[in-house]
């Protein structure tokens, strides 16, 4: 039995934030949040594995044997040679089985098996350091930066993000009323549009010289990400806008760590304001203009 290639994915995501205590103010631009503490829930970790044996009764004694390995009382431990590290997990169910070979033929037996364990401790593949500053990162630069900092700096190429940055936010609903005989609503607009917060998914690939590079990296990524207060995002379209990490997604490992690290996944972060454009005055040479006394910026 072993792991199959691209089923030990799960292992290396990031943990989805517990959203923090927040206000959705009917009256104000996006969402009003609490940032100052950093909670993570527990990891969905999915293993596909591969089973063989030559006759039917010694496949079924090892399905078995397996079974009460994974399931026993508690958590169990799984060693990664690949990943150089070793995870508690805790087993949850078989969510798919493909078998190949049928019982009664002789014949070999195979099957891949989908196991669904629960990292009920998320943050296991990090050290506990504290550092946010990355090393050995990509020379050219992405012009998308978290908290100051380019994201090329962590090795990162930015696949597309302008998809959901540039899309328009949505309208907070307005108070309504339905009354029965009546068609349709009754909504009680304001005389200023407000917006609700959006999501913005960054697309990335992340690139190390070596393993040890690419944890190091990895987790000053997850640290800059998590800082108790609002993350500053700026790209090509926004400067500063704020926001805070929810998840990342899709993760997947491109190539064996032995001949460079390459990874695939989305990062997707909540503005804490929609990111609308304020247009103000400005002079022939791009520069806005400002009042004379107080450095004020004038809007049109």
């Amino acid at each position: 039995m072993f792991i199959l290639r691209g089923g030990d994915y799960d292992f290396l995501s990031f943990p989805e934030r517990k959203e923090p205590d927040r206000n959705d103010w009917h009256e104000l631009d996006g969402v009003d949040a609490d940032l100052s503490s950093v909670y993570f829930k527990e990891k969905k970790v999915t293993v596909r594995f591969y089973i063989k044996a030559d006759t039917g009764d010694e496949f079924l004694f090892n399905l078995n044997q397996f079974h009460t390995l994974i399931s026993a009382p508690g958590y169990r431990q799984l060693y990664s040679r690949e990943f150089g590290k070793t995870f508690l997990l805790r087993y949850i169910s078989c969510p798919a089985f493909a078998h190949t070979g049928g019982m009664y033929k002789a014949g070999v037996k195979r099957a891949e098996i989908s196991v669904e364990f629960s990292m009920d401790s998320p943050l296991q593949i990090f050290t506990g350091s504290t550092n946010l500053i990355p090393r050995n990162g990509r020379p050219a630069r992405t012009f998308v930066t978290i908290n100051n900092r380019d994201l090329a700096d962590f090795g990162i190429i930015v696949n597309e993000c302008y998809n959901t940055v540039l899309r328009l936010p949505a309208v907070k609903s307005p108070l309504t009323r339905s009354i029965s005989n009546i068609n349709g609503l009754i909504a009680y607009t304001s005389a200023q549009t407000v917006f609700e917060a959006k999501q913005t998914v960054i697309e990335c690939t992340m690139t190390a010289n070596n393993r040890d590079d690419f944890y190091y990296n990895y987790e000053a990524l997850f640290n800059n990400l998590t800082i108790r207060e609002a993350i500053p995002l700026t790209t090509f379209a926004y400067d500063d806008v704020s926001c805070y990490y929810l998840s990342m997604s899709g993760f997947q490992k491109l190539r064996p760590f032995g001949s460079r690290a390459l990874m695939r996944f989305d990062l997707t972060l909540i503005h804490m304001s929609p990111g609308l454009i304020d247009y103000v005055l400005g002079m022939e040479d791009i520069f806005a203009v400002t009042t004379e006394t107080d450095d004020y910026f004038i809007e049109v």
